[in-house]
């Protein structure tokens, strides 16, 4: 009987965490995860057009020990291998209620065995996705991502349901793999002038944009959900162009890996201080 009853509690975590199972609002950092518990229960996983997957199922989302970084710390390893219409691998929290102000820390290791890709597509890293509204698909708010060997910011605002408003930015300096990079970014989620995206990387501000940074017309009001891990869109052949490129680059990109720790989520009243990681490897 014990045993069914934690069976249902597990699904029902699985399918129905919130923010409220997630979030403590009473500090300041409101989520810290460095995987020490090698546990996900508070994430949802994603690998290709599987949401939502059971943990125990998950192939290509993995925690293991974390490469270059002192014994003892760890990892979620994302693994995207080369295939038909394999192109994800991700981990997200839940969506808050209501544009919230936040401040958001993670580091990342792209390993020194990357292969950058010339299909002109992007990878993205990090993103803070748009929940559904009016039955209307949505693109990520804000995204992270490697093109080729740089670093993209892309911004989707807007009216959702005809052309939204879509800014991407390649920032200073390329990406380094065997290094891990860390992030900081600060966002005041909303529609209107007053929204602020500040990104940090290893310290130094890489990004400052104020304005909106929401759709300002799906009928809700939340604060875009965070996810992290690989996200390949070439990957996913729903166009001729893409299987074109697919084919192409078949011999050239085989698997893509990145490790990620360390994430730590802020309220408004959190500072840099509070959500930056400064040991570097």
């Amino acid at each position: 009987m014990l045993l069914l009853v934690s069976i249902i509690i597990c699904l029902v975590f699985m399918q129905r965490v919130s923010a409220k199972d997630v979030f403590d609002y009473r500090h300041r950092v409101i989520f810290r995860d460095n995987f020490q518990s090698r546990d996900l229960w508070k994430w949802r996983l994603s690998e290709d057009d599987n949401y939502n997957i059971n943990k125990k199922n998950a192939k290509r989302i993995i925690i293991v020990n974390a490469p270059r970084l002192p014994k003892g710390n760890k990892a979620v390893k994302f693994v995207v291998s080369h295939g038909v219409n394999i192109f994800r691998s991700e981990m997200s929290l839940p969506y808050e209620k209501g544009f919230n102000e936040r401040w958001y820390g993670e580091r990342i290791l792209v390993p020194e065995d990357w292969v950058f890709d010339a299909d002109g597509g992007k990878d993205i890293v990090i993103q803070w996705h748009a929940i559904r509204g009016n039955w209307h698909h949505t693109h990520p708010n804000l995204a992270i991502a490697i093109g080729n060997n740089h670093w993209f910011v892309t911004q989707n605002y807007g009216i959702a349901q005809s052309k939204p408003s879509k800014i991407t930015t390649k920032l200073e300096g390329k990406v380094k793999p065997g290094y891990w990079a860390s992030w900081v970014i600060h966002a005041k989620w909303s529609p209107c002038a007053d929204g602020i995206i500040e990104i940090w990387k290893d310290g130094k501000l890489v990004f400052n944009r104020t304005g909106a940074n929401v759709y300002s017309s799906i009928g809700v009001e939340y604060t875009p959900y965070f996810k992290t891990g690989i996200y390949h869109p070439e990957w996913h052949l729903k166009s001729e162009r893409k299987r074109n490129a697919y084919k192409e680059g078949s011999e050239i990109v085989k698997n893509k890996v990145i490790y990620v720790t360390d994430i730590k989520v802020g309220r408004s009243d959190a500072t840099f201080r509070d959500v930056v990681h400064n040991v570097k490897i």
